[in-house]
């Protein structure tokens, strides 16, 4: 399924990412490269760009459903829309000689479950992969840990809501106990 949706995907425009000149992510990204450092500022979230697209794929992007209902067609629609907001190629994340789901594949599964379906801008305006990503695979600055600490409680707590309207805040991603590096985790599908 995954090698026709990236062929389907070649097909719209969608699949070609939007590109800057301080974008990390290159076209040669596989799903075994290491996400490059962030060149440019970190950028808050912001609603969707994407909802137009996502509605005209029957998807309500207020009301995602959970990644495994989604049709086969609308999955292959999807994902040129993980590309495009990632500014990447199918091969960042698929190695089509093998059906094994990658490391990327489970992050891209994880994040739709817990950001696209359960977050929201604090108006409730919809948020989708590019509202954080942005065209870029790196999305945070490490190198100075008490700024990035901030950064993201002024960012994604402040800025986003859960959309079941429970509290929101660092343990909504990290969890209890706090999980600073829980994108790795995802990665081997814990």
């Amino acid at each position: 399924m995954t090698l026709a949706a990236c062929a389907a995907a070649s097909d719209t425009q969608t699949q070609t990412p939007t590109q800057t000149p301080t974008q990390t992510p290159t076209p040669t990204q596989t799903p075994t490269t290491p996400v490059p450092a962030l060149t440019r500022p970190m950028r808050p979230p912001t609603a969707t760009e994407l909802a137009p697209q996502l509605q005209a794929i029957g998807l309500d992007p207020k009301n995602l459903p959970p990644l495994s209902k989604l049709a086969p067609e609308q999955l292959r629609k999807v994902m040129p829309l993980f590309a495009k907001s990632l500014g990447v190629k199918c091969t960042a994340c698929h190695v089509f000689e093998n059906p094994e789901k990658t490391p990327r594949m489970k992050v891209a599964a994880q994040m739709w479950e817990h950001f696209a379906r359960t977050l929201a801008i604090s108006s409730g305006e919809p948020i989708f992969c590019d509202s954080c990503h942005h065209g870029s695979l790196a999305v945070l600055d490490r190198t100075d840990k008490t700024a990035l600490a901030a950064w993201m409680k002024d960012n994604f707590v402040t800025l986003l809501a859960r959309v079941d309207g429970k509290d929101h805040g660092c343990a909504t991603c990290h969890g209890e106990p706090l999980r600073p590096r829980f994108i790795d985790l995802w990665k081997t599908g814990r």
